[in-house]
């Protein structure tokens, strides 16, 4: 027997156990990838192997080890879903892994539209039907065709992730945005200047202009009361796009940049109020501008706004009083403008894409409607003339 003949399998032990301490610098999400079986018994497995594999056609799949037990019962029914399981769901997660019995009890589950189960509260969720299912290796790739998908509405606000053998979760990084979109929204705003200096005299109140960009909201020029202030003070404050703050960008957003502005909300503060939501979107499309109230709280998010705090939980606390203090604003009989703060009015471009917000802070408490209803008429009369500056830059007229 030849030396290489003896060490052979050591020497295969050791590749494994370096391929799988590699492997494991690498983190992955956990997914709950689950069906019923014939009898309508639930069937499912954890995997850290899920992938997005297309848009158009919206495709998704997992990997599974070919001497898994449960994949030829799960792919034998044509279909799948995948919970993406929340940061706190380590125990549950475990569960399943040992094959717990009483794994499927532990949280609540309801049926998509296909009829696998999914988690109620998972983090991001999809309905699949099997489209294909292929062995590389040990393992076999299964691809779903999506019919249907969405993020939960539960508690979870970050996934969970697997790494060297254990589970964990991350911080949210601080928000980002494009830095030549940022120039091009900055010199619109200072086509913008003497409108919202115009409009800070003329209504008593500090005026500014933000915009959205990617998942946040930045300040492009600001006037306060005081002239010694400079039209730019504040330039590049920012903070989270997230339900129900600067709902004019969300208004007549696309489907999709709605829902991921309703979602922020509930990664900030761990749960969404759709209702309260839709609502909120109805009555900023119905007036044409959008209010928010209770000036204490305003000064208090302008203070952790212009003080560029990156304070997570400062950030939530904030965000869900000012959710709360929205049941205040307006009813069936209207706006109720002695509670009201702020008013928010959109900057259309020519395609009909909300591209800026003229921001009124500190409104005239004392007001009546009227009055409050012709200084609002007055904003969008000064937005509807930026917009068109807007467009004729953009046409070089």
């Amino acid at each position: 027997m030849t030396t290489d003949a003896i060490t052979s399998p050591q020497r295969g032990q050791e590749k494994s156990a370096w391929w799988r301490a590699v492997l494991g610098e690498y983190p992955t999400g956990v997914c709950l990838v689950a069906s019923r079986g014939e009898a309508d018994e639930p069937i499912g497995m954890v995997v850290g192997s899920f992938v997005a594999v297309s848009e158009e056609p919206p495709l998704i799949g997992f990997f599974a080890g070919r001497d898994s037990r449960t994949l030829p019962e799960l792919v034998s029914t044509g279909r799948f879903s995948a919970s993406v399981l929340g940061a706190d769901d380590e125990a549950f997660c475990r569960a399943f892994a040992s094959k717990a019995p009483d794994r499927w009890e532990r949280r609540p589950f309801v049926d998509t539209p296909t009829g696998a189960p999914r988690l109620a509260d998972a983090v991001a969720w999809f309905d699949a039907s099997i489209e294909s299912t292929q062995p590389y290796g040990d393992h076999v790739f299964i691809v779903g065709r999506v019919h249907d998908f969405g993020a939960g509405a539960g508690g979870a606000e970050m996934p969970l992730l697997f790494r060297r053998a254990g589970y964990g979760s991350f911080s949210a990084p601080g928000g980002t945005y494009d830095a030549r979109a940022f120039i091009e929204r900055l010199r619109w705003a200072s086509m913008a200047e003497r409108e919202i200096e115009s409009l800070s005299t003329e209504l008593g109140v500090e005026v500014a202009i933000n915009t959205q960009l990617g998942d946040s909201v930045v300040t492009l020029a600001s006037v306060a009361l005081d002239s010694t202030v400079s039209t730019f003070d504040n330039v590049g404050a920012a903070h989270p796009w997230a339900a129900p703050i600067s709902p004019v960008f969300a208004a007549w957003a696309p489907t999709a940049r709605r829902h991921a502005w309703e979602e922020a909300s509930r990664h900030l503060t761990g749960s969404v109020d759709r209702a309260l939501i839709e609502d909120q979107l109805r009555g900023v499309r119905d007036r044409g501008y959008a209010i928010a109230g209770d000036q204490a709280l305003t000064d208090r998010f302008l203070g952790l706004v212009r003080g560029h705090r990156t304070d997570r939980d400062a950030y939530a606390r904030v965000w869900a009083e000012i959710a709360a203090s929205r049941r205040r604003l307006e009813d069936g009989d209207g706006v109720h403008w002695d509670e009201v703060a702020v008013v928010q009015v959109p900057v259309f471009d020519e395609e009909g894409d909300v591209v800026m917000s003229i921001y009124a802070i500190g409104w005239q408490r004392s007001a009546s409607p009227h009055s409050s209803e012709r200084m609002v008429e007055r904003m969008r009369t000064a937005a509807g003339r930026i917009s068109a500056r807007i467009a004729a830059s953009r046409t070089g007229g």
